[in-house]
């Protein structure tokens, strides 16, 4: 699922002791229409599967594919070891390669569709069903998840600190023969979880934010809360467009998951 803005507060009933609370955030760059946003949101309540995915401006239909990791991962039950996630990655990409077939394109077209597509990719699976909820997470490229605690971090995952955000992470692609040099720079991993406990799902440019905030003592995971006196989807847009302007955070798309883990009061 994508949306517009931050607009999604919803319940899911994994358990007898779990809930989960959901916002998401997704906007375009600045001067730019919500239709050319080329990140990525997706996530099933039902299996407790959320994932995040940043489409490579420069590539081949790379708003095509970023929206089909994302919707496609959520939807499996499987793809949570390197080697499963390399065999659907695979899978996905001769599908997107194949629905190119009978298009009228220039030969400039072309040469972009023979590289392919390539992709940011951060998805996780909560498990709710014990009395200790926990976490597992598989990543390839610069989107990044974060487990918060009481305002501290707990984790962030692939990426660890503001500065090593780059120009030219190792993103998932849609052609099979980058596989080799691509998709060993993959990673998986887990965590536990307590009441109240926040995971933020975040593309580069919103991630690499989220850790500046945290390394100047500056971050509120409640930022996107959902509860009294939370920012509404147009605040939350002219706050981002705020950061943005101030060269606080780079102008690029923005996609943010917020999950709260709270214990179901019987």
């Amino acid at each position: 699922m994508d949306g517009s803005h931050g607009d999604i507060l919803s319940t899911a009933k994994q358990s007898a002791t779990w809930d989960l609370q959901l916002r998401q955030l997704l906007l375009p760059k600045l001067d730019h229409d919500a239709s050319e946003c080329e990140d990525a949101i997706a996530f099933d309540l039902h299996t407790a599967r959320f994932a995040v995915t940043d489409g490579a401006t420069e590539a081949f239909h790379a708003q095509q594919w970023a929206r089909n990791l994302a919707e496609h991962w959520v939807q499996k039950e499987a793809t949570l070891t390197l080697e499963e996630f390399r065999n659907w990655v695979a899978t996905e990409g001769r599908e997107l390669h194949d629905s190119w077939n009978g298009l009228t394109m220039s030969w400039y077209s072309e040469e972009k569709a023979r590289t392919g597509s390539f992709a940011a990719f951060v998805g996780v699976e909560l498990d709710l069903k014990s009395s200790t909820p926990s976490w597992k997470a598989i990543a390839l490229g610069d989107t990044c998840l974060l487990h918060c605690r009481g305002g501290a971090l707990l984790k962030s995952f692939p990426l660890s600190r503001s500065e090593s955000f780059n120009s030219s992470p190792i993103l998932a692609a849609s052609n099979a023969a980058l596989h080799e040099s691509t998709m060993s720079s993959a990673m998986v991993e887990s965590g536990v979880c307590e009441n109240d406990d926040v995971l933020l799902l975040a593309s580069d440019a919103a991630a690499s934010w989220c850790l500046q905030r945290f390394e100047n003592q500056d971050f509120d995971p409640d930022f996107l809360a959902t509860k009294d006196g939370v920012k509404d989807d147009e605040e939350l847009r002219r706050f981002f467009d705020g950061e943005r302007q101030a060269g606080r955070i780079r102008n690029d798309d923005l996609a943010i998951v917020r999950i709260e883990i709270k214990r179901r009061v019987t």
